[in-house]
C-alpha cells in the first residue's frame, strides 16, 4: 500500500488539474462557472475519488504526504510549470502590444498585395473605413480589414450593426450588406464587395488628387457603355473602370477636331461601321503627340482601321481562331470560344496566371517594321492545338474548317501591345506612345466579364495603357485561402485530442515506466 500511494495520489492530482484546465479553456464567456463539461466533470470526478482513495486507505496523513520528497519535486514541478506559462503569457502580451505578422500560407493570402502596400505607403491623411455588416460581425471581413490596418496607421476601421445604428448606415445610404464606406476628408465612397480589390480602389479613389479620364469611341455601331444588362454591352467593363478611380466618357471624333487633351486613355471598340478619314487622322495624331489606344476588334472587317493598327505595332489577320475541344461523350469537337491560359512577358500580364476565355476571336501579331525602337508582345495567346482559320466563307457558310498550310497553327497570338518613342510614328519630342489591340471585343462584353478572368485581363491592361502600374495585378478574386472550416464541435474535438488528451496519454505513460521502474 505505501508503494502504491504516492502513484494514486499523483495520478489523482493529474486528473484534478486536467480537468480545471479542460474547464478554463473551454467555458464560453456566458456560461456559469459550475457548468462543467463532460470532459472536465469526469476528470475532476474521479481524481477526488482516486485522492479519497489515497487518504482513506491510512497510507499517509496529509502532512506525511506533504512532507515527502516525491512530494516536494512535484512542487518544485509544478512552480517550473508555472513559471513557464508566466513566461509565455508575457511574451503573448508583448507580442499583442508589438506584434509582427507572419504569412506561411503557399499564396501569401493572408497578407496584402504588393501594389495595396504601395497605395497605402503613399496616404498623407487618415483614411476611415466604416464597415455595415450584419449583426455587427463578419470574421472574413474583419481579418481583411485588420491587414490593412497592420500596414499602415494611417487607416482607421469600425465595424458597424446598421440594426443598432440604423442612422448611420441611412446617412450613409447603405442598402445592401456588407458594405464599406471609405472616406478620407470629403471624399467618400461605397464599397459592395468585402474584396482586397475593391477596398484598395476604394482608398486610391478618395485619396487620389487627380482622375485620368478615359474616352469610349461611339457613333460608329459600338456597344453601349451605360447598358449592363444586354449581353453584347460593354456597361459592367465602364463600371469597373469608374470604380477603379477613372472618369469615363465617350467620344464622337465627327464632332471634334481632335481627341480631347485630359484623354488618358482612348478605347475603340468593335465598331460596325469604319470611321471617316479625318477620325482616323486624329487617332494617329493623338498616338503621335504621346497618345495611348485600346483597340478591340472582330473577325470578318478589314478597312482603313486594321492597316493604321499594322503601321502601329500590332497586325490583325484576316481569320478566326479554331481551338479544338474535348466534350465529354462527345469527344474532340471544333470550338470558336478558344480558352487562353498562356501570357506573354509584358508588364500587363506578366502576373496574371488564371485562364480567359474569348469568343471569335481572330489572330493580332506584333508588328514592328519600319518603328525604329518600338517594342511589341503578345499579350495573350490561344492553345497549342488551335489554329488560325483563313478559309472564313467556309466556316461560316457550311460551318467546317480544317487545318491547311494557309493557316497559322497555334499557339496564336490574339493580343498585342506596342510601345515606343513617338518619332517612330513621324511624331515629335521625346513622348512615348502605348497601344494595346485584341482580336476580340466580346471578352470584355456583359456576357463574358465576369467568365473565369476576363475582367483581370481587361483591368490590368488598361492599368498599364493609363499609367496606372500600382492597380495592375491586384486581381478582382481573392485567391481563396488554404484553410479548414471546421463546426463547434469539430473543433472541439480537435482541441480536446491535441491540446488535452495528447498530453494527458504522454504524461500518465511517463507515470506508468517511473512506477514500473520504482517497484523493480
Amino acid at each position: 500500500m505505501a508503494r502504491r500511494a504516492p502513484i494514486l495520489a499523483v495520478v489523482a492530482l493529474a486528473l484534478i488539474l486536467f480537468g480545471l484546465i479542460a474547464h478554463w479553456m473551454t467555458k464560453m464567456p456566458a456560461q456559469p462557472w459550475y457548468e462543467f463539461g463532460w470532459y472536465s466533470l469526469i476528470h475532476i470526478v474521479v481524481g477526488v475519488i482516486a485522492l479519497i482513495g489515497y487518504f482513506a486507505g491510512g497510507s499517509a496523513s496529509l502532512g506525511e504526504f506533504v512532507g515527502r520528497r516525491s512530494t516536494r519535486y512535484g512542487v518544485n514541478a509544478v512552480v517550473y510549470s508555472a513559471l513557464f506559462l508566466a513566461v509565455l503569457l508575457m511574451i503573448n502580451f508583448l507580442g499583442t502590444r508589438y506584434h509582427y505578422r507572419f504569412d506561411v500560407s503557399s499564396e501569401g493570402v493572408n497578407s496584402l498585395s504588393d501594389q495595396s502596400r504601395a497605395i497605402l505607403d503613399e496616404l498623407d491623411e487618415t483614411v476611415s473605413i466604416q464597415a455595415y455588416v450584419d449583426a455587427g460581425r463578419d470574421p472574413v471581413l474583419e481579418e481583411l480589414l485588420d491587414a490593412y490596418r497592420y500596414e499602415s496607421d494611417k487607416v482607421e476601421v469600425r465595424v458597424i450593426d446598421p440594426q443598432i445604428q440604423p442612422q448611420l448606415a441611412q446617412q450613409a445610404g447603405i442598402s445592401q450588406l456588407p458594405t464599406l464606406r471609405v472616406q478620407l476628408g470629403d471624399q467618400s465612397t461605397l464599397v459592395t464587395k468585402a474584396e482586397e480589390e475593391a477596398i484598395t480602389n476604394a482608398i486610391n479613389r478618395v485619396s487620389a488628387k487627380s482622375r485620368k479620364k478615359i474616352y469610349f469611341m461611339e457613333g460608329h455601331g459600338e456597344a453601349s457603355i451605360k447598358d449592363k444588362q444586354t449581353p453584347a454591352a460593354l456597361g459592367l467593363f465602364a463600371e469597373a473602370l469608374k470604380n477603379q478611380n477613372y472618369d469615363v466618357e465617350t467620344l464622337f471624333l465627327p464632332e471634334v477636331e481632335h481627341v480631347p487633351e485630359d484623354a488618358s486613355l482612348v478605347i475603340l471598340p468593335d465598331a460596325e461601321r469604319d470611321y471617316f478619314p479625318h477620325e482616323l487622322d486624329a487617332l494617329n495624331r493623338y498616338l503621335k503627340g504621346g497618345g495611348n489606344v485600346l483597340a478591340m476588334l472582330e473577325p470578318g472587317r478589314d478597312g482603313d482601321f486594321e492597316e493604321l493598327l499594322s503601321s502601329w505595332g500590332a497586325s490583325p489577320g484576316s481569320d478566326i481562331v479554331i481551338d479544338q475541344q474535348v466534350r465529354l461523350f462527345a469527344g474532340p469537337t471544333l470550338g470558336m470560344e478558344p480558352i487562353v491560359s498562356k501570357y506573354g512577358n509584358h508588364p500587363a500580364v506578366k502576373e496574371l496566371a488564371d485562364r480567359t476565355i474569348f469568343s471569335l476571336v481572330r489572330s493580332v501579331t506584333p508588328n514592328t517594321s519600319g518603328l525604329k525602337g518600338v517594342r511589341a508582345d503578345t499579350l495573350a495567346m490561344t492553345a497549342p492545338t488551335s489554329w488560325a482559320e483563313t478559309d472564313l466563307e467556309r466556316l461560316f457558310d457550311k460551318n467546317e474548317a480544317s487545318f491547311s498550310d494557309d493557316d497559322k497553327g497555334g499557339p496564336v497570338s490574339i493580343a498585342v501591345a506596342a510601345s515606343g518613342p513617338v518619332t517612330a510614328l513621324g511624331g515629335e519630342g521625346d513622348a512615348q506612345y502605348q497601344l494595346a489591340v485584341f482580336g476580340d471585343t466580346s471578352f470584355v462584353t456583359n456576357k463574358y466579364w465576369r467568365q473565369l478572368f476576363n475582367d483581370a485581363l481587361a483591368l490590368n491592361v488598361v492599368g498599364w495603357l493609363a499609367g496606372e502600374q500600382q492597380l495592375i495585378s491586384i486581381g478582382p478574386r481573392a485567391i481563396r485561402a488554404s484553410r479548414a472550416h471546421l463546426s463547434p464541435n469539430e473543433a472541439r474535438t480537435v482541441f480536446y485530442l491535441s491540446v488535452m488528451i495528447l498530453p494527458e496519454v504522454i504524461l500518465f505513460t511517463g507515470l506508468a515506466v517511473w512506477w514500473r521502474r520504482s517497484n523493480q
